[in-house]
């Protein structure tokens, strides 16, 4: 079969699979039939509610610096798919993407025969990715965990150098536990035997879910937090920090949460060197510096000041109210909101209203966002100056017309609403 970019996006970035994930059997039989590329590689993995992203970008820049050739495996994408696989932050190529998908399907009947089940897109991308990484002979892989981790299809790896969990928030409760305490042991199960894990501060109860997991697995448990970081400053345009040896610290990515992720990907770092890899501590300084994570409490514009941000879960929610308050303290913000119908959008627009003079709403897809002019008469009926936009162009047309040079907008939502904004706003 001759494929084409439209047969990759179809196979690999659309639903598909059936029943509910019970083991990893199916993928690791789709591995072993494209020959296992996974277990002639190395990899940091990394699973977590929210920052997965951030900090797959601190850890991999981190690398690059190091001059190791460096896959990156993330999700979702904002414009494009070929965004979730890239090496040395460069996309893989159209004919890459149609050439390794190609390879892949062509053992997908067979394993589907074999398990009677068919496979999910995600599983199927993970397996492209996994073997392009393979074929172009990465030193490392920076592997960053869908949904969970426990059942997620990144987690048919070896033992990786270092595991990352970034958080653990109230997401995908149906698939992953109805408490953040059986969230923990889903995402704690990318923990393994003898290997390292680096954390952030939890809760006690959350702790010792990790704790437990760790013990079990006779792996090393690495803690850090942001009390750990010395002389911390943040503005809007990022943070500085110093932590252990590293002195004035420069994030350029927005909010104490960005703090957080790169103080893990910097205690990652610090495992990785332990195990021979050549880090300098300038390295490290770089990497960090560099990293940049789209659509996480992105400027797009000053005067008027605009942020996006893909907080589209009550946790990520909870870091954007953060922001706001270490940003904008004393000043009320015009907000656009647009999330898909499933969430509990309603909470989380109302954790953000009380830093709010303007609420506008959009719906982020036509079929699964939420009914913005619904959302917007709830919004005028608790007394809130709400108005609906009717298309994400509207959107993108009122946010370019704005001239109040003082005015300060948050975008936030959905993913795909700060996808499209993005590809609108070039």
């Amino acid at each position: 079969m001759v494929m084409d970019m439209k047969d990759v996006i179809a196979l690999v970035n659309t639903n598909r699979g059936n029943g509910k994930k019970e083991s990893l059997n199916r993928m690791r039989i789709l591995l072993k039939k494209i020959g296992n590329p996974e277990q002639r590689l190395s990899f940091v993995h990394i699973a977590g509610t929210n920052g997965k992203g951030s900090t797959a970008s601190f850890i991999s820049q981190i690398l690059i610096q190091a001059d190791l050739k460096t896959g990156i495996f993330t999700s979702p994408h904002l414009e494009k798919v070929n965004e979730r696989i890239r090496i040395n932050e460069t996309y893989i190529s159209d004919d890459d993407f149609i050439r390794t998908t190609g390879k892949v399907a062509a053992v997908v009947d067979a394993v589907e025969k074999e398990c009677g089940e068919r496979l999910y897109s995600f599983e199927i991308l993970t397996a492209v990715a996994l073997l392009y990484y393979y074929e172009q002979k990465c030193d490392i892989v920076v592997l960053e965990a869908g949904i969970g981790g426990r059942l997620d299809a990144t987690n048919t790896i070896p033992v990786p150098e270092v595991a990352i969990v970034t958080s653990i928030g109230m997401d995908h409760t149906k698939m992953l536990g109805e408490t953040l305490e059986k969230i923990s042991g889903e995402k704690a199960g990318i923990i393994k035997e003898k290997g390292d894990v680096v954390i952030p501060s939890f809760t006690p109860s959350i702790d010792d879910v990790f704790q437990k997991m760790s013990e079990d697995q006779q792996a090393s448990l690495h803690r850090v937090g942001t009390n750990d970081a010395q002389d911390l400053i943040m503005t809007e345009q990022g943070s500085t920090f110093s932590y252990k040896q590293f002195e004035k610290v420069t994030v350029r990515m927005v909010g104490k949460h960005q703090v957080s992720n790169a103080l893990l990907a910097i205690e990652a770092a610090i495992i990785l060197k332990g195990k021979g890899y050549e880090l300098s501590g300038e390295d490290i300084i770089r990497g960090i510096e560099a990293s940049y994570w789209p659509g996480r409490m992105e400027k797009i514009q000053d005067a008027p000041t605009i942020f996006i941000d893909g907080a589209h879960n009550p946790e990520g929610v909870e870091r954007l109210r953060e922001s706001i308050e270490s940003l904008f303290p004393d000043e009320k913000l015009t907000i656009v909101v647009g999330m898909m119908k499933d969430k509990d959008y309603m909470r989380m627009i109302d954790d953000i209203l009380p830093y709010a003079n303007k609420v506008y709403t959009v719906s982020p897809d036509p079929y699964r966002g939420f009914a913005p002019r619904v959302v917007a008469r709830q919004l005028q009926e608790k007394g809130i100056d709400a108005r609906p936009f009717d298309s994400i162009d509207d959107t993108v047309d009122f946010l370019k017309k704005q001239t109040d040079t003082n005015k300060k907008i948050i975008v936030f939502g959905s993913l795909y609403l700060i996808g499209d904004i993005k590809k609108q706003w070039k």
